[in-house]
């Protein structure tokens, strides 16, 4: 299993994994953070931004394509709608039916 950054373009020739997105809203997102991190000088809103920013210019560095695109996965799920144990289930489930 290989998780995060640019798996999507190292696995993307593996016919026998299962490539997944996960989202949210930068409203779930923050909020999340507070719960769970705390507040911080920086807004969490900014951070992520910041963050975000960083992902996407790592990822088209390394694989000259678009972070978050979704057909370089096979599944993309919100977790702010979801719910994150729901988007786990969802891709426990899907990985276990290709098998």
């Amino acid at each position: 299993m290989i998780v995060g950054r640019c798996a999507d373009f190292i696995l993307r020739e593996k016919a026998d994994c299962l490539r997944v997105f996960i989202h949210a809203s930068m409203e779930y997102r923050s909020d999340r953070i507070v719960r769970e991190h705390g507040e911080r000088e920086e807004s969490p809103a900014q951070r992520l931004k910041d963050k975000d920013k960083r992902r996407a210019s790592y990822y088209q560095f390394y694989t000259d394509m678009k972070w978050g695109y979704a057909p370089n996965y096979h599944l993309s799920l919100d977790s702010g709608e979801i719910g994150i144990e729901k988007c786990a289930d969802i891709i426990i489930n899907l990985y276990q039916s290709k098998k």
